[in-house]
């Protein structure tokens, strides 16, 4: 089957070798003594998968999950630990990682997630088969309820928010055969080595939440395509909540994602439907209390203060492109999915999850 050629190197000819890894699978863990443990297991169970390591990258954690990797790792020989002396973030955990991996293929993993058997091969498959595919998504169930989807990759929208594909709706409705979409889910996906080498790494500018839509907006520039395969399946504990620090995060990451990527011509045509996102996204504060405005407000200042770091983003946007805008946007989403903004609107989940460091 055909393959898309790796990048010049020595690195490069290394990852190829018939005695190195196929795939790298990187898990960021971050606290997650709760989860880590049935992720790593089923990483280590699967045997019919093709040939991997599994690096394990730890952001500081406080908890007794970095002891759970280090029993793995000195278990199971396909394990390795690699720790950072501070949280740099989920991207920022994955570039740890790539400075290690010697797989041709690098597959994300959130620490709670966890694999089906055989959940690798029909993935890799694909990207073996298809050159002009970057990336490939399993079909991620609900933990908490098998039968239903968590997310058959995401749909992008033109003013940058993300949504997962086909949530909630019955297994069934993603069929048998792989299906086109505009975006990877961060909490699992395989890429192609190549491509974060062409990147220079994953943008880790946002520090947390989006990072998969900043991705899946560079591999639509790019020009590469993003598939969800439901012959692989993950489960992951998911609620979709949300709170002030990550409202702020996701709102500032957006906007500089759009502002770094699109050209001036694209953002003027997309005034319209960028103001009635904005609209909205105030609206909703609005009914979530003070603080969500408060987190909103200060998204603008956070944009508003790295001015330069965005304009270098762009022109290095720009430099890879492969992909018009007018391209990109005929890809992505232009209506909204009001059943998931109805779900936000009336979740009153917990606080936050896990402590975010306030210098972010």
């Amino acid at each position: 089957m055909p393959t898309t050629p790796i990048a010049e190197g020595t690195d490069a000819a290394e990852r190829g070798s018939a005695d190195s890894p196929l795939v790298s699978v990187v898990v960021v863990n971050y606290n997650g003594a709760e989860a880590l443990e049935g992720c790593l297991s089923a990483l280590v169970r699967d045997a019919t998968s093709p040939r991997a390591e599994v690096l394990v990258v730890d952001n500081a954690s406080a908890d007794a999950s970095p002891a759970i990797a280090e029993r793995f790792a000195a278990e199971a020989p396909a394990v390795r630990l690699l720790r950072s002396p501070v949280n740099r973030g989920y991207a920022g955990g994955v570039n740890i990682a790539l400075e290690e991996a010697r797989g041709r293929y690098v597959a994300v993993l959130n620490m709670d997630v966890v694999v089906s058997d055989g959940w690798l091969a029909p993935l890799v498959a694909l990207l073996e088969a298809r050159p002009a595919v970057g990336a490939v998504c399993p079909l991620m169930v609900l933990e908490a309820d098998p039968g239903k989807i968590n997310a058959a990759g995401q749909h992008l929208h033109v003013t940058g928010l993300g949504f997962n594909h086909l949530l909630g709706a019955p297994v069934a409705r993603a069929g048998a055969e792989p299906l086109l979409v505009s975006g990877i889910h961060g909490g699992a996906f395989v890429i192609r080595r190549e491509i974060f080498d062409r990147l220079g790494g994953w943008d880790d500018s946002g520090f947390l939440y989006a990072e998969d839509v900043q991705l899946s907006w560079m591999l639509q520039l790019l020009g590469v395509d993003v598939y969800c395969v439901p012959a692989s399946r993950v489960a992951h504990d998911y609620h979709l909540t949300m709170h002030p620090t990550k409202l702020f995060l996701l709102e500032r990451n957006r906007a500089a994602m759009v502002l770094a990527n699109l050209r001036r011509r694209s953002l003027a045509a997309l005034a319209p439907i960028l103001a009635l996102t904005e609209l909205m996204m105030w609206g909703y504060c609005l009914l979530r209390g003070p603080r969500f405005l408060a987190a909103k407000a200060r998204s603008y200042r956070w944009v508003l203060g790295r001015r330069a770091q965005i304009r270098t983003r762009r022109r290095r946007s720009q430099a890879l492109r492969g992909r018009s805008d007018r391209a990109i946007l005929r890809r992505l989403r232009w209506g909204y999915p009001w059943g998931q903004f109805l779900t936000l609107g009336r979740e009153r989940g917990l606080a936050e999850r896990r402590r975010i460091p306030a210098e972010h």
